[in-house]
């Protein structure tokens, strides 16, 4: 029976964590959304290590990701609004995992370039000193390998790019 009560407390202390993170991830939209660079560095390691969307493939460090959003945050429409969807996340001991979908919808300015594509998130967090920090961000769009061009995600329940459309065959099993 005292494994069952392990198990359980375990499985509680799993959700706690996962709406941890939840919430932490809602911060950092709402940062977003206002620009806040100080909200959007909250919770991150010294050491994080993010492999952006756009270059440099890498960004090494808590102070190079604020001088990449310090850079970046002026390009971005005055309004807009971070949305998520397939929003996941795995919680266990000190590792957690978040992966989503994300995109930006301008307020104001339709054509803004900010909002043509949904993007791949993924973001690794490690408990440190008893507190989730992101350890590892990766934020990406597909590519065709045939053309070698971005495959932009204009409408995620409508995918522009089976395998029959990108190679032309299905697959061989």
């Amino acid at each position: 029976m005292s494994n069952v009560k392990h198990l359980d407390k375990q499985a509680a202390e799993t959700t706690q964590d996962e709406a941890e993170i939840h919430t932490m991830a809602e911060a950092w939209a709402k940062a977003f959304e206002q620009k806040n660079i100080d909200g959007l560095m909250a919770n991150y390691a010294d050491d994080v290590l993010l492999f952006d969307v756009k270059p440099p493939y890498q960004i090494k460090g808590v102070e190079s990701y604020r001088a990449m959003w310090e850079a970046c945050l002026p390009c971005f429409p005055a309004k807009f609004k971070s949305e998520r969807r397939d929003l996941k996340i795995s919680a266990s001991g000190n590792v957690a995992f978040l992966h989503c979908l994300n995109h930006i919808r301008p307020l104001g300015e339709e054509g803004h370039p900010a909002g043509h594509t949904w993007i791949r998130v993924t973001v690794c967090y490690r408990k440190i000193d008893g507190r989730w920090k992101v350890v590892h961000e990766h934020v990406s769009v597909p590519f065709d390998p045939i053309t070698e061009k971005v495959a932009y995600i204009t409408d995620p329940d409508s995918p522009e790019c089976s395998t029959e459309t990108c190679f032309g065959k299905a697959p061989k099993n």
